[in-house]
């Protein structure tokens, strides 16, 4: 999975089933995006920190 920001392949990423939903995290450069688990389609990008992802002490 390739990052739609700054195209690294340094991509973390967790299926939510119920939404059929891929939450992504860029380790790159801290990107964060939802998109289609089946179409790959971008959802919306996520907020800077979540519960699924906190915000990283950088």
């Amino acid at each position: 999975m390739q990052c739609p920001f700054c195209n690294s392949y340094d991509v973390n990423r967790l299926f939510l089933g119920g939404l059929n939903v891929d939450t992504c995290d860029c380790s790159s450069c801290g990107a964060r995006w939802d998109q289609d688990s089946h179409s790959g389609e971008y959802r919306t990008r996520g907020r800077c920190s979540s519960v699924l992802f906190p915000r990283s002490q950088r």
